[in-house]
């Protein structure tokens, strides 16, 4: 490989300069804007370019001076595991599972964790054995909810998998590259990926969030969505971050954890996956019911016992959990879901 020159003149490569590989999620014809000489490799599996004055996501820095300046570790196609929490589904279950299907990355496995329903949702599952044919479809027998089933899909992940996300049963992943997108980023070998989501509220998909974060500060402070993150397997089932069983609002503290123990972190800033707003069905929707109630007030429990569990660590991280744990308490007497949309 040869070094890429600097858009104005080959006068750019100087010895201090700090060259870039970028990943193949930069689309080609924003990187042919640029005037850069840009080298292929597959579907653009890397272009390298000089750093200065561009932002551009990359998997190596070096100096020119650097012997190996110019080589790149080889591409890893990590496995991902998929777990996909069911209950009563029926409706929206096939939709979710053919957007995995149809992915043209396939190094992926896909865990179906069925909460006891009392539709026809497993027996839609099943039809894609075929189609999908590295997917585990588990029929728990007691009622779990979102957190043990997630838990559960733990326990039924193959010992190759490298790393975990969860689609929900009432959401869909995006488009047919959503996972090559994810692998791209991956090569940075990140604790955990955050991820681009787009809404779906009955009449056209619409980017709504794009991860942006520049620290763990920043990211336990972001959207706390279960499926807004790529876990590496290590992380997501370690002791201390599974999730809390039995109640809603359980991605909220599972998020937090994970963002106090992962070492580093990725952005994948595009939409890969898209939040179902029309489901009447869903928990995001329906709040006024016993388990709702109950949920918050163990919700404030969980977020107490976690502060407390971590408390004396980090200052900075002591002053956001403190603050959740003063939302948490404000909704449990009464003050709605302050946190909601913001955690």
């Amino acid at each position: 490989m040869k070094i890429a020159i600097d858009k104005n003149s080959i006068s750019a490569i100087k010895d201090n300069n700090e060259y870039i590989y970028v990943f193949d999620n930069e689309p080609l014809e924003k990187l042919l804007k640029t005037k850069l000489h840009c080298i292929y490799y597959k579907n653009i599996s890397f272009v390298d370019i000089n750093l200065t004055g561009f932002n551009i996501d990359c998997i190596k820095k070096a100096s020119i001076k650097e012997k190996d300046y110019d080589k790149l570790p080889p591409k890893i196609d990590y496995k991902i595991g998929i777990i996909v929490p069911n209950y009563n589904y029926e409706h929206t279950i096939e939709k979710c599972l053919n957007s995995i299907a149809k992915q043209t990355y396939k190094n992926y496995e896909v865990i179906f964790v069925d909460d006891m329903s009392t539709d026809k949702s497993v027996d839609i599952a099943y039809k894609f054995v075929d189609k999908l044919t590295h997917i585990k479809i588990i029929q728990l027998q007691q009622k779990r909810y979102n957190g043990g089933a997630r838990n559960e899909g733990y326990l039924h992940l193959s010992d190759d998998v490298d790393y975990v996300w969860y689609v929900d049963s009432d959401d869909w992943i995006k488009d047919e590259y959503a996972l090559e997108k994810i692998n791209n980023k991956l090569q940075m070998k990140p604790d955990v990926l955050f991820i681009g989501w787009a809404k779906y509220e009955g009449v056209k998909e619409e980017t709504a969030f794009i991860p942006e974060y520049t620290n763990r500060y920043e990211a336990i402070e972001g959207w706390s969505g279960s499926c807004g993150k790529v876990i590496k397997k290590s992380l997501a089932t370690r002791q201390e971050c599974l999730y809390n069983e039995g109640t809603l609002k359980e991605d909220k503290n599972q998020h937090r954890k994970i963002c106090i123990y992962m070492n580093s972190f990725a952005n994948l800033k595009e939409p890969v996956y898209v939040w179902n707003r029309t489901n009447t069905k869903s928990v995001t929707t329906v709040r006024d019911n016993i388990l709702w109630k109950t949920s918050t007030i163990r919700h404030y429990a969980d977020t107490l016992q976690l502060y407390l569990s971590v408390k004396g660590r980090d200052s900075e991280m002591d002053k956001i959990l403190k603050e959740k744990v003063k939302l948490t308490e404000q909704e449990m007497l009464g003050g709605g879901d302050l946190q909601y949309w913001n955690t």
